[in-house]
């Protein structure tokens, strides 16, 4: 679902968003491993159209890596599920390193404006089901067109995480251990002050009065590295 005709800032309607530490002994690795071979490698699934990977240094976590799809049916498919079931031995050897794990294979449920922006506000949440709905019309109606209206603020989405497909049990996911926030919200801007300002528009007493509980290490990160499939590009 999106809030504008005129364009998107996503490419596609499902997304896998994980966010990690690295132990200090392993950064060089991740660095290789994460630039060369791991993006490039779920790029090359079919339905994958980009993967961003954000930092905010001295935060935990540190790293907020975002894979867009078409839709949940690509992050939870055969291929993709095979490529999880046959991890190569860098991809095993670098998520020792791994601390601090969430991921979440998600769907997008509202998307508002047609920018991508190089610093990202993520807030993980959980959300009572009963309140999903009130949720998202809270975001849709209110929260995403104030914070679209402030200079800077270019985009903003909802992603609700899939329970079934995130908990997948998979020979990569064993290598880890990792938790699932039930819903995301990303808020792209061009400035690192204007996604920071985007908070206190985002999460609100009428959020917190919906029973949603939004994690205090919220955080903006910083765009590291960018790719788009050749199905994207």
């Amino acid at each position: 679902m999106s809030g504008d005709e005129a364009g998107r800032a996503l490419l596609g309607q499902g997304a896998v968003i994980i966010w990690n530490d690295v132990v200090p002994d392993g950064r060089d690795q991740f660095y290789a491993w994460h630039d060369k071979e791991h993006i490039p490698e779920r790029l090359s699934l079919p339905g994958f159209r980009r993967g961003r990977r954000f930092i905010r240094p001295g935060h935990s976590p540190e790293w907020l890596t975002i894979y867009e799809a078409d839709d949940l049916s690509v992050v939870s498919s055969p291929a993709y599920l095979e490529r999880l079931n046959s991890p190569t031995p860098a991809t095993v050897s670098s998520l020792k390193y791994f601390r601090n794990t969430s991921r979440a294979v998600c769907r997008l449920v509202y998307s508002v404006g047609a920018s991508s922006g190089g610093h990202v506000l993520a807030l993980r949440m959980s959300v009572p089901t009963a309140q999903q709905d009130a949720m998202s019309a809270y975001f849709a109606t209110r929260a995403f067109p104030l914070a679209l209206s402030a200079t800077g603020v270019v985009a903003c989405h909802l992603f609700v995480a899939d329970g079934t497909a995130s908990f997948t049990h998979t020979a990569e996911s064993s290598t880890r251990q990792f938790d699932v926030p039930s819903c995301v919200v990303l808020a792209e801007a061009t400035t690192e002050m204007a996604a920071a300002g985007a908070r206190s528009v985002l999460e609100t007493d009428e959020l917190r009065r919906l029973g949603v509980n939004v994690r205090e290490d919220a955080a903006v990160y910083a765009l590291e590295i960018c790719r788009l499939s050749l199905e994207a590009a």
